[in-house]
């Protein structure tokens, strides 16, 4: 741990189960949307009738994974995150010895030196908090 940040990505490598949960959880959300069963629906928005800043990550990585990056960039920015984030947690289960140990070093590094967790947390909120609040018609000036 670097100060008296948590490292997520680092954490959640050191922790095979609560990985496989992570990675088994969104996989079968993205498979389900795919099948166009529409994963789980989003608890934050029917309780506030808001998205939530994830809601659309699951169709815009179904986008993004048929090579479609125009329109899933449009659906949400974050999707090309969340897809290195669980192939990243995929390979932290599927790597051994040294190339395990190398994988989690490179995270820590870049979560402890580049602040990349909280710099995604902080750009996943600015990012929702303009989606809320532009209209269509700014919105999609500002993702052309």
């Amino acid at each position: 741990m670097s100060g008296s940040r948590r490292l997520v990505l680092t954490s959640l490598l050191d922790d095979p189960r609560l990985s496989l949960a992570i990675l088994g959880a969104g996989a079968a959300h993205v498979t389900l949307t795919a099948a166009g069963l529409g994963g789980w629906p989003c608890p934050f928005y029917h309780a506030t009738g808001w998205p939530c800043p994830g809601c659309g990550l699951g169709r815009a990585s179904v986008l993004l994974l048929r090579g479609e990056w125009r329109g899933a960039l449009r659906l949400h920015a974050f999707a090309p995150v969340l897809l290195l984030a669980l192939s990243v947690l995929g390979a932290g289960l599927l790597l051994r010895g040294r190339a395990r140990a190398a994988l989690r070093s490179a995270v820590s590094w870049a979560e402890g030196r580049m602040w990349l967790s909280t710099g995604l947390c902080v750009a996943l909120i600015v990012y929702w908090v303009l989606r809320l609040v532009l209209d269509e018609s700014q919105w999609a000036l500002l993702v052309k």
